[in-house]
C-alpha cells in the first residue's frame, strides 16, 4: 500500500495525490510538507496501492501519484512536474559476467513495480525474476540466478553494504538519468491554473536529495573535458576581451541595473536583450561559439565573465547578463579551487540534464580576472567515457 496525500487548497476542493518513493517516505513526505507549506496548502495521507493510483488518474478520481518519471502511458491525461529526485541509473552486473551490449544472451533481474522494470518492458527486454526489494535483487546477482540489472547507484551502493558484498565482484556502467516528479491530473489543472508553476517553483526551494554527481562521474567529465577548457580559458582572445571590460570598471549597480534589464527584455515577445544582441555579435563570443561548434551536443553553452560576473562574451543566449551570484562564478574566482563542476540541473523543456565546469581566467601572472564555464550535456558525457 501506498500513502495518499490529501491537499486542501484555499478553494476548498481537496487534491489527493498517490505517494510512490523509491528513496524512501520520510525523504518524500518531509519534501511534500515543505513544498505545501510554500503553497500554504495543508493536507492529510490516506493509502492506496500504485497501479490503482494511475488509473485513478487516468479517470480523475485522484489529482495526481508520485514520485513519477515520465510515461507515454500518462501523456494524455497529466502533466509531470519538474523532478523531486533524480535517479541515477547503472547497469550492474557480477565481475564473472559479460556485460550489456556484448552479443551475450542474459538473464535479467528487476524490482516488481519499479521504473527499472518499467523501462525494460518499454525497451522490449524482460526480466526473467522480478522481485519486492534491491537486496533480493543483488542476493540473485552474487548467487548467479541473474546476470544484471538497472538500479540508481545510491540505492545499490547502500544494500551492497547492507549485504556486506566486496565492492570489487561488481561492474557497473552509467545508463541514463531518470527524473521523478509529481504526475498531476490534466484536469485538476485546468481547475487550478498556475499550480504547476508554484509547485514547480516550490519543489526547486526544496529539494532534500543532492543532484551531485559521485566522485567518478566528477572524474569523467573531468577527464573528458577539463583540460580543452583550461586550454580555452587560456586564450588571448578571451583574456584580452575580459581585461577590457575590467578595464571599464562598471559598478556593481550599473552591473546589477543591466541584468534587470536584461531580464526584463528576454521576458518581451522577442526574447532578445539588447546587451545580449551585442554580446552575440562580440569576436570573443565567435570564439566561443567555434569552439562550441567542436562538441556538438555535448557542450550546450559557454560563458565568459569578467571580475563580477558579468557576461563578457556568450555561445548563445543566457538568461542574466549577471553570474556574480552563482555557483559558477564564486566557485572559483579568486578560490583555491581550479575548477568546480556543479550539481546536475534538469531540463524542463527538453528532458535534459546538465553540469556545469568551471574554472578561473587567469591573466600572463596568473592572477585571477574572470571565469569561464561550460555547460555539459551529463548522459553523453559520461556515455561517451565508456
Amino acid at each position: 500500500m501506498l500513502t495518499t496525500l490529501v491537499l486542501t487548497p484555499p478553494s476548498g476542493n481537496a487534491l489527493l495525490l498517490a505517494s510512490h518513493s523509491p528513496h524512501g517516505t520520510d525523504d518524500s513526505h518531509r519534501q511534500m510538507q515543505c513544498i505545501m507549506q510554500q503553497l500554504q496548502l495543508p493536507y492529510q495521507t490516506l493509502a492506496m496501492p500504485w497501479r490503482r493510483a494511475k488509473q485513478e488518474v487516468k479517470y480523475n478520481r485522484i489529482d495526481g501519484y508520485y514520485t513519477a518519471m515520465a510515461s507515454e502511458e500518462m501523456h494524455d491525461t497529466a502533466v509531470l512536474s519538474a523532478p523531486l529526485f533524480l535517479e541515477n541509473w547503472y547497469w550492474f552486473w557480477h565481475q564473472r559476467n559479460a556485460g550489456p551490449d556484448n552479443g551475450a544472451k542474459l538473464r535479467y533481474g528487476a524490482v516488481l513495480g519499479s521504473h527499472q522494470a518499467d523501462w525494460l518492458r518499454s525497451n522490449d527486454i524482460t526480466a526473467e525474476i522480478e522481485v519486492s526489494d534491491i537486496a533480493q535483487l543483488l542476493q540473485l546477482l552474487h548467487i548467479g540466478r541473474i546476470d544484471i540489472f538497472i538500479a540508481d547507484l545510491e540505492d545499490f551502493d547502500q544494500a551492497r553494504v547492507r549485504l556486506k558484498l566486496p565492492a570489487e565482484d561488481f561492474q557497473q556502467r552509467f545508463l541514463r538519468y531518470a527524473a521523478l516528479g509529481v504526475y498531476f491530473s490534466a484536469q485538476r489543472l485546468q481547475q487550478h491554473p498556475g499550480l504547476i508553476r508554484q509547485f514547480n517553483a516550490a519543489a526547486h526551494l526544496c529539494a532534500t536529495r543532492s543532484f551531485a554527481l559521485s566522485d567518478i562521474e566528477q572524474r569523467q567529465i573531468s577527464d573528458l573535458m577539463l583540460e580543452h577548457v583550461r586550454s580555452l580559458a587560456k586564450s588571448a582572445v578571451l583574456r584580452q576581451a575580459v581585461i577590457r571590460q575590467n578595464q571599464a570598471a562598471m559598478s556593481i549597480a550599473q552591473v546589477q541595473q543591466a541584468d534587470l534589464a536584461w531580464q526584463q527584455q528576454l521576458a518581451q515577445p522577442d526574447g532578445m536583450p539588447t546587451q545580449a544582441n551585442t554580446l552575440l555579435q562580440h569576436p570573443a563570443s565567435a570564439a566561443l561559439q567555434h569552439w562550441q561548434a567542436n562538441y556538438q551536443t555535448l557542450v550546450n553553452e559557454v560563458i565568459l565573465m569578467d571580475n563580477q560576473g558579468a557576461n563578457v562574451a556568450i555561445s548563445r543566449l543566457t538568461s542574466d547578463y549577471w553570474q556574480g551570484d552563482e555557483t559558477q562564478f564564486l566557485s572559483v574566482f579568486q578560490q583555491a579551487l581550479d575548477y568546480y563542476i556543479e550539481v546536475v540541473e534538469y531540463d524542463q523543456s527538453t528532458g535534459r540534464f546538465q553540469v556545469k565546469l568551471s574554472v578561473p581566467v587567469l591573466d600572463e601572472t596568473g592572477v585571477h580576472i574572470g571565469a569561464l564555464s561550460i555547460g555539459i550535456d551529463v548522459e553523453r558525457a559520461l556515455t561517451a567515457t565508456d
